[in-house]
């Protein structure tokens, strides 16, 4: 008797944990009858630029020699942003800005570090190191009253084993020398190669004028080609003022092509470094329809939904600073 009561009572265990589970199963059915699946949607989520923009832009110049007061008018007059990556040990130095002018010339720029003595730096000693990027940042944050909180590499040397170093002494990026001709954004920071050297090695000393047109248009293909690419893109041109003595009309010509174009972010390394960290902070649910920006800043991106490879749904999303959405059902 007692073990019948025991299998019934199992029994009767069994249906109600059976009806309890189908009751809630019903229940969220009911509340959520549209349910994903990834036969449903195939989503897909690309980074936009701030604004929604598709293409980026960074102007990028080493050294302060005393033509970075021309160029700065120029950018200024074109409504254009320059990074501008210093020598403190050399300011003040015959045909170098002063220390007096940082604090005003670049107004609207990023400063930016190139070394203390403008050492290469892929043989030094971390107390060199200390010196050349701590020393460099120190003056450079004393007699301009901003954070600095990138480098240009001099000469474009670097030593990879070093850079765990120069990020504890507040180095955020890393420029190199090494164009890509290409319209990337890196992948690591410390090693950020630029698209291209602004008219790199037109008007050198034994050049021809042919040789000369072939840098000339080279570089004006590069940028025709950006101007008319479709996917995300970031076109890094760097270069030093002091090299565009004999050029000035080119540069002027080049700064107005490109100015004043809607999709194009303009902006210094520093911005574009800060929107890509809060871009990489955002946190995404498993099913991509939950989207949250734990950042400081507004985030922007599509949506595009593959589950009709033929049709596919394009939705663009604008995240504000701290806030949570769902994308929305088509």
């Amino acid at each position: 008797m007692e073990s019948i009561n025991k299998k019934n009572f199992s029994h009767i265990r069994s249906c109600f944990l059976l009806t309890l589970f189908l009751f809630t199963a019903s229940l969220v059915l009911s509340q959520n009858p549209k349910k994903w699946t990834p036969k449903d949607r195939n989503l897909s989520i690309r980074m936009q630029f701030p604004d929604g923009k598709t293409k980026a832009l960074i102007l990028s110049f080493d050294d302060g020699p005393k033509e970075d007061r021309k160029i700065v008018s120029l950018l200024n007059q074109y409504n254009l942003k320059g990074t501008f990556h210093l020598n403190s040990g050399r300011l003040s130095d015959e045909n170098m800005i002063t220390e007096e002018e940082v604090k005003t010339l670049y107004t609207g720029h990023e400063i930016s570090l190139h070394g203390y003595n403008h050492q290469g730096m892929t043989n030094l000693s971390n107390i060199d190191y200390i010196y050349e990027i701590g020393e460099d940042r120190r003056l450079l944050e004393q007699v301009s009253g901003r954070l600095v909180r990138g480098l240009a590499y001099p000469f474009g040397s670097y030593n990879v084993d070093a850079i765990p170093t120069m990020k504890d002494l507040g180095v955020e990026y890393a420029r190199t020398v090494e164009d890509t001709e290409a319209f990337d954004i890196p992948k690591n920071f410390m090693l950020w190669h630029p698209s291209i050297h602004m008219f790199a090695k037109a008007n050198y000393m034994g050049n021809s004028p042919e040789k000369d047109q072939i840098e000339f248009d080279k570089f004006d293909n590069l940028t025709d080609a950006f101007l008319n690419e479709n996917q995300l893109a970031l076109y890094y041109v760097w270069g030093h003022s002091w090299e565009y003595n004999q050029k000035w009309d080119k540069v002027e010509a080049f700064f107005k092509k490109i100015s004043n174009i809607d999709e194009i972010y303009y902006t210094t390394h520093i911005e574009l470094v800060d929107y890509l960290n809060a871009f990489k902070s955002m946190v995404i649910s498993v099913d991509k329809t939950q989207f949250l920006n734990n950042s400081a800043v507004d985030l922007f991106f599509s949506i595009t939904d593959y589950s009709n490879t033929k049709k596919p749904w394009v939705h663009n999303i604008e995240l504000p600073a701290g806030q949570v959405i769902t994308i929305p059902d088509r």
